[in-house]
């Protein structure tokens, strides 16, 4: 889950507390809240929920990549380099 998608849950929930007007069914969410919130630290979860891991690249290696694949792209226009046919690639998968 991801920060963003944290926040907008956050806000939902808090909306719906705040829609709440009977005073013993905030109790008792407050006391399901407190409780799970225990249940969380004991058990070590981080407080914040980050995304989920993914390579991602820096614009430095974005860069390299493409200038790879302009270099390639001229290479097989010059007639130094075959690509792979789409049957070929599709084959690999």
């Amino acid at each position: 889950m991801s920060a963003v998608s944290l926040e907008t849950l956050q806000n939902e929930v808090i909306r719906d507390v705040l829609n709440v007007n009977d005073v013993n069914i905030l109790k008792k969410v407050k006391k399901l809240l407190h409780k799970e919130e225990r249940k969380a630290s004991s058990a070590e979860v981080p407080s914040v929920v980050s995304e989920d891991e993914a390579p991602y690249m820096t614009k430095e290696e974005i860069l390299a990549n493409f200038d790879q694949a302009c270099k390639e792209l001229k290479l097989n226009l010059e007639g130094k380099l075959e690509f792979k046919t789409l049957k070929e690639a599709l084959d690999e998968l």
